[in-house]
């Protein structure tokens, strides 16, 4: 039996036709209230965006989910987890950090309507341990506490490119976002035995040393020491790695390290993900989890990075399942179906057309290696049913309480204006009879 995605596009045209008020409805087409009971915790997942990013999911996209839990009795709170040091001026790398950057970008208690938490706590250690005794390359996985405890979860992905996992969607939301420090430590497979990065070739003499202006950000990369910048070059010791991600700067920007294992290190990393994710929905429960995407603002990389490239499609709408695979492949499928936007990566690239993969050909990597693998693994199902439900008409269901039909705008002005009068200076508003101008002069260029 297929699975099931329940689609709305982005189109406008009423209250009830927003993309939050479609998210509200696909949220209930798609039976994710179900995954719940009144009284449960719910942890929404979701990516609340880098400093200095400005793709993530605008937060009132995921306050409208914390509603909807509430709405149905669930006690949400709003999770992700601390960050490897992939980058060397990563604002969420702890908790604290974390917090500070999510509420500069809008994501507070306040703001959602619920707790905000990190789930592995202040240095991302707080965790449960997962045996991934069936995995394709990992023996286990690292979820992060506070989400594993939930009772249910709501993973709220934005769907777009990604430049190691080649597209961001509900599989790497599961994989790396539920995962631990440790966790990620684990799946990006820094010091797998054959493709990890501490057996990589290394020339420390192509390092400035502390002449180049960026020595003292290299020389703080690395939080075990293994990476030293000297007076004359750098210096590496693969025994002290503990494949926290970090030394990427030198790595791409220096070349220190040489590529020769990169496109393996780079594929495995996708099925390394996909036992993760399968790992972790066989521990939580697949009764328990739901899946909603936001396919908004495609831009080719993560919401990982300090800063957002133009977007490589055009908006395709809100995607919502029960099942991880499936709402991946739905949403991966009608990207091959887009134009691309002129003047993006995807033009770059030349991946324009209906019919072309963009994100395998933008980022180097298959786009189906992670959905095909957790299929192997029975986390999910490749082959779905994709569901356009007609949109509500009752927009009244969308407002905010003090708003309904019997106490709109109106109503709340008409009491205010009892009190004060009104906005209407006396004698009425001053005009002119007609325009000092005309309407043909302004017309032109």
């Amino acid at each position: 039996m297929k699975s099931k995605v329940y689609f709305m596009d982005d189109r406008y045209k009423a209250l009830s036709s927003s993309i939050p008020a479609k998210a509200m409805q696909l949220f209930d087409h798609a039976g994710l209230g179900d995954c719940f009971k009144p009284g449960d915790s719910v942890a929404i997942k979701c990516h609340m965006g880098e400093w200095f990013n400005t793709g993530y999911l605008r937060p009132i996209l995921i306050r409208v989910i914390a509603d909807k839990v509430k709405e149905l009795g669930g006690k949400p709170f709003v999770t992700d987890t601390t960050t490897a040091p992939y980058y060397f001026y990563g604002a969420r790398c702890t908790a604290s950090f974390y917090l500070e950057n999510a509420a500069r970008n809008g994501f507070t208690a306040e703001t959602m309507g619920c707790p905000v938490i990190i789930s592995d706590g202040m240095y991302g250690t707080d965790d449960v341990r997962v045996d991934l005794s069936d995995g394709l390359l990992l023996k286990e996985g690292y979820l992060a506490r506070g989400i594993a405890d939930a009772d249910s979860v709501i993973v709220v992905s934005h769907f777009k490119g990604h430049g190691n996992g080649v597209y961001g969607g509900s599989i790497k939301n599961v994989a790396i976002g539920c995962s631990s420090k440790r966790g990620k430590f684990n799946v990006h497979l820094c010091t797998h035995q054959k493709v990890g990065w501490n057996g990589w070739s290394f020339d420390g003499k192509k390092c400035k040393g502390e002449e180049c202006p960026n020595h003292v950000v290299c020389n703080n990369l690395c939080p075990a020491g293994a990476l030293k910048i000297e007076k004359d070059g750098a210096t590496y010791d693969g025994s002290k790695c503990i494949g926290c991600f970090g030394h990427q700067r030198p790595l791409f920007r220096c070349g220190l390290w040489g590529r020769e294992k990169y496109d393996d290190w780079s594929n495995w990393f996708l099925v390394a993900m996909a036992d993760a994710a399968a790992g972790y929905v066989r521990h939580i429960g697949k009764e328990r989890i739901g899946y909603l995407t936001y396919a908004l603002d495609l831009t080719p990389a993560c919401d990982c990075v300090p800063g957002t490239d133009r977007a490589v499609l055009p908006n395709l709408g809100v995607f919502a399942s029960r099942d991880m695979v499936a709402i991946d492949m739905a949403a991966l499928d009608m990207s091959v179906q887009a134009h691309g936007i002129h003047g993006s990566v995807a033009d770059e690239k030349h991946v324009m057309e209906p019919g072309q993969e963009k994100f395998t050909v933008i980022n180097g990597m298959s786009q189906w290696i992670s959905p095909n693998a957790c299929s192997l693994l029975g986390a999910g199902s490749k082959d779905y049913e994709l569901v356009t439900p007609e949109v509500s008409g009752d927009e009244a269901a969308f407002t905010h309480p003090l708003l309904k039909p019997e106490n709109p705008a109106g109503k709340q002005l008409g009491e205010a204006m009892k009190r004060f009068g009104g906005w209407t200076p006396p004698g009425g508003f001053k005009y002119n009879d007609s325009p000092k101008v005309s309407l043909d002069e302004l017309r032109k260029r």
